[in-house]
């Protein structure tokens, strides 16, 4: 254990180190970033949870809900982050080849990095979980003892689906050796789905379904029928009870924060023994499977004479042989698809005029945060991924400006085509007002265009040239930055565009004139603004580049 704590210490001053190398205006603009996302994240779960504890017969029933449903849905997340950055982290990672040349058991190496993936993984997930459990005790009015071991549960219970992502790893690289990296993200993914769905279908059917309250019978009937989302074998149940217990039953808090850290520290044993096992069989047999596989024929075996057709397809080989990107990719889009359909499923939007056109200008937000944080995680990362190879772009006829253009509008085609099809076929499950069908997707033209710039543009003045694995340049602080100005255009683009909508839903439901000053004004300045954040970051990219001393 001596070496795993020399590790440690190691990576600790490898991260105080750039810490220090930080300027202060990087510093401030990291921890302002921090701020206004935990600080936004609170005031809505404070809102929100203020809300229901005034809502009588069913709001303290709900809450509870909310905060076990929350829970749940971040182990699930957990578990699928930690799986997909899992192999970039213990497998496909260059240190690894250093590390294990020293004399250092495989079992330290193994313990390093199931911490350091721990973090990587679950960094997103805290954000998030931290401001819902303060905002919960104050609205809740729970004592000072609960914000430090409330906290010190969320730690342990992140690491449960760590340990548990990198043993379902190593055993399926242990059995199948000759499986690509593709192959064992899959095979992981399904039966973590597989799993889940069985789970929740024979433990609690009635979290699969869409309950529509039609009268205070109902409603109390609802009421009635509420039961724990996860069953009392998941772990995000048993650090719900430790949250909600605090406000009641003492005993059963202390019952709950002891089971979760019992099986936390199994998990971990469990994952130190298969790693002590075959951890280093598994990456001899990953490296070898991966020499194999670069003898391939590669996408740009034959000169090409089209310079953009080279750079997409250059850009295509890098995203195909990163099984996270495409792994990743896929998550997001099967997910928008599934809740798209389900707007097909919810009888509820079709029954008022009124409520159908809210419904959709709700969804086109939804629908534009999420491609802001698709933007982050692939777009972003999409010029640090040239890597090594920025030597040979520096050096060829072509100018970063070409380059950099060539990349926008592949991935503007991309972002167009995702939120095109969710807009438009939402609004068709919908059944929106006709005039929405042509409004709402001219918009995402703005939005789509805005967002990838704002990405590319960012992405190409923070580069992370020394780092291969995707998620972590998105974690960093130009990741950061660029995620909190892409949020910030979401958000000011809908206030601006809710005015024109406030206009058109008091003209057509209530009869009420159209103050067409404010409806024009609206629209001008959202487009003012996109445009802005359309040419303004790719100018900052290409500026940045060209400057850079390589």
């Amino acid at each position: 254990m001596s070496d795993f704590w020399l590790m440690l210490q190691a990576r600790a001053r490898m991260f105080n180190a750039s810490v220090r190398s930080l300027s202060a205006v990087r510093t401030a603009s990291f921890v302002f970033v921090i701020a206004c996302f935990v600080g936004g994240a609170y005031y809505v779960f404070f809102r929100v949870f203020g809300y229901l504890t005034t809502v009588e017969v069913i709001g303290p029933a709900l809450l509870d809900r909310v905060i076990e449903m929350a829970l749940f849905v971040f182990f699930i997340m957990l578990l699928f982050s930690n799986v997909i950055t899992s192999f970039s982290t213990f497998y496909n990672n260059r240190e690894l080849d250093f590390l294990f040349s020293l004399p250092v058991p495989p079992t330290s190496i193994y313990l390093t990095k199931l911490l350091e993936n721990c973090l990587y993984a679950s960094w997103a997930t805290l954000t998030i979980a931290f401001p819902l459990i303060v905002a919960y005790g104050i609205t809740t009015g729970a004592p000072a003892l609960y914000y430090p071991l409330s906290i010190l549960s969320v730690l342990i219970y992140m690491v449960i689906p760590a340990a548990v992502a990198s043993t379902l790893i190593a055993l399926i690289l242990r059995v199948f050796p000759k499986l690509g990296p593709r192959e064992v993200i899959m095979i992981s993914l399904a039966l973590i789905l597989g799993l889940t769905y069985l789970y929740v279908r024979i433990n609690n059917p009635n979290l699969l379904k869409i309950f529509e309250t039609e009268n205070e019978q109902m409603l109390l009937l609802f009421a009635a029928q509420l039961t724990t989302v996860g069953g009392i074998y998941v772990p995000s149940t048993w650090l719900s009870n430790i949250i909600k217990g605090f406000n009641g039953n003492t005993t059963v808090t202390v019952f709950n924060f002891l089971l979760l850290s019992f099986v936390s520290a199994s998990s971990v044993t469990v994952a130190f023994l298969v790693a002590k096992t075959c951890y280093v069989r598994s990456w001899l047999s990953s490296g070898e499977h991966t020499s194999k596989e670069s003898k391939r024929r590669s996408l740009l075996w034959k000169p090409q004479r089209q310079t953009a057709r080279a750079i997409f397809l250059k850009d295509l080989l890098i995203f195909v042989r990163e099984p996270t990107q495409w792994v990743q990719l896929s998550i997001f889009l099967i997910l928008l698809v599934v809740y798209v359909m389900s707007l097909r499923r919810t009888p509820i939007f079709f029954t008022f005029p009124l409520w159908r056109t809210v419904v959709a200008f709700a969804n086109f937000a939804y629908i534009s945060f999420v491609l802001a944080t698709l933007g982050v995680r692939f777009i972003f990362p999409t010029m640090s991924l040239e890597r090594a190879g920025i030597w040979a772009i520096v050096s060829s006829p072509l100018s970063f400006r070409k380059i950099l253009l060539t990349k926008y509008f592949f991935s503007l085609t991309t972002a167009v085509i995702i939120i095109e099809f969710l807009l438009i076929s939402a609004n068709l499950f919908i059944k929106v007002e006709r005039g929405l069908y042509f409004v709402m997707p001219v918009i995402g033209l703005f939005v789509a265009a805005a967002l990838v710039s704002i990405n590319l543009g960012l992405g190409s003045k923070f580069p992370h040239f020394s780092e291969d694995n995707p998620s972590r340049i998105a974690a960093g602080t130009g990741g950061i930055i660029a995620a909190l100005i892409s949020i910030t255009y979401v958000a000011i683009s809908i206030l601006l565009l809710a005015t024109p909508a406030y206009n058109y839903l008091s003209h057509t439901f209530m009869a009420r004139p159209v103050n067409y000053l404010l409806v024009y004004a609206g629209f001008a300045l959202f487009i003012a603004v996109s445009i802005c954040a359309i040419f303004i970051p790719l100018r900052i990219g290409i500026t940045s580049l060209e400057r850079r001393d390589y």
